[in-house]
């Protein structure tokens, strides 16, 4: 009998994917996946499928650290003596990503044991995603492991390993539902786009090369800050490290607001109505039916018997009722936190939305 909470370290988990030590992980990862991602001329369950094998790879790698980490730190180390290693393992990482941006921006390869590129869900490439997960735990531990040492790891000692283990597994359930629904979102998107309009991917290749640049660079300012900080706690704040700071509080009391449980089940509905529509063309009329049917059901309870619509459909609606107000206010305020993503997720619609069109008119014709 589990006889603790698990909302908490849900909680915890879905905010730890956006700590503001390893915030520039998670975009820079979506660029990599973008850019590498190299399964568009495979059908539609493959494509789904190697989304969701990668995204709970670098999850399980992630939360794999941690836990290593929760067991050094009660039997080996100190946690301060790990937090002054890491901030030079983040400069290094930066390092490391920024001429693999360059080198893929070129069309080339540079070789790095993590990042070894690989077609499919392929034994090379699931040690080159297991590279990354790792890599983001590491740069994360400096703002989430004192969190996660005193209500995940913690809890074995305190509530025994039952419950230590269950609290530890919703940790690791909430990094996962943000990081799998973004991931195939993702991977969707890009099938969709590429198999109506070749041309763009050469674009999506620059853009994940584009990212990890950008990610790399900011982990290098980020790693220089903290080694600063750590010898002077007076040293002068980094504006740069500043507004990603802010944007990942806004981001983070957004989560908070809005509440762990609520968000991570509407992230874990669209996983399984994602996985459902992907895999329907490998399965049969009948199994098909029953899966439709099941996730059919569990939005129906979800967003009408216990949300009463206010789990997606209402703040959905909100938000798109909202949007031409939002682009008004990328004149009156550009510097506004919200802005880059809110372009972002405008320029993603519109090109998923001529995508569909241009497909559609194609099929016509054909």
């Amino acid at each position: 009998m589990i006889d603790v909470s698990l909302a908490l370290p849900f909680t915890l988990g879905i905010v730890t994917a956006i700590n503001p030590c390893g915030f520039a992980m998670l975009p820079t990862w979506l660029g990599y996946f973008l850019g590498r991602d190299t399964a568009d001329g495979e059908a539609r369950p493959e494509q789904v499928l190697r989304g969701l094998s990668v995204s709970l790879t670098l999850t399980a790698a992630f939360v794999l650290v941690f836990g290593a980490l929760g067991l050094a730190v009660n039997t080996m180390v100190s946690e301060e003596a790990i937090a002054t290693k890491t901030p030079w393992v983040t400069v290094i990482l930066g390092a490391a990503f920024v001429p693999y941006g360059l080198f893929m921006l070129t069309g080339r390869q540079l070789r790095i044991p993590f990042f070894k590129p690989g077609r499919g869900p392929s034994t090379t490439e699931l040690w080159s995603i297991l590279g990354f997960g790792v890599s983001y735990a590491v740069v994360s531990i400096g703002c989430s492991a004192p969190i996660f040492l005193l209500h995940v790891a913690g809890s074995f000692g305190r509530d025994g390993i039952v419950d230590g283990i269950a609290v530890y597994l919703a940790f690791a359930a909430g990094m996962a539902a943000v990081v799998t629904s973004l991931t195939l979102s993702l991977a969707v998107a890009r099938g969709g786009l590429a198999r109506h309009l070749r041309r763009l991917l050469p674009h999506f290749d620059r853009i994940g090369a584009v990212a990890l640049m950008l990610g790399g660079a900011y982990l290098i300012v980020y790693g220089v800050y903290e080694i600063r900080i750590l010898r002077d706690a007076r040293a002068p704040s980094n504006p740069i490290v500043d507004s990603v700071t802010d944007l990942q509080s806004h981001l983070t009391n957004w989560a908070a607001n809005v509440g762990g449980p609520r968000l991570g089940l509407a992230l874990w509905l669209v996983v399984a109505t994602l996985v459902v529509w992907g895999l329907g063309p490998a399965l049969a009329t009948r199994p098909r039916r029953w899966l439709w049917m099941v996730a059919g059901g569990a939005w129906g309870v979800a967003e009408g018997l216990v949300h009463r619509g206010d789990l997606l459909v209402i703040p959905v609606g909100r938000l798109i009722g909202d949007w031409p107000a939002r682009i008004g206010n990328w004149i009156d305020d550009p510097v506004r936190w919200a802005t880059p993503l809110e372009a972002l997720l405008t320029i993603a619609v519109l090109l998923v939305a001529w995508a569909s069109v241009h497909g559609a008119i194609s099929d016509r014709r054909r």
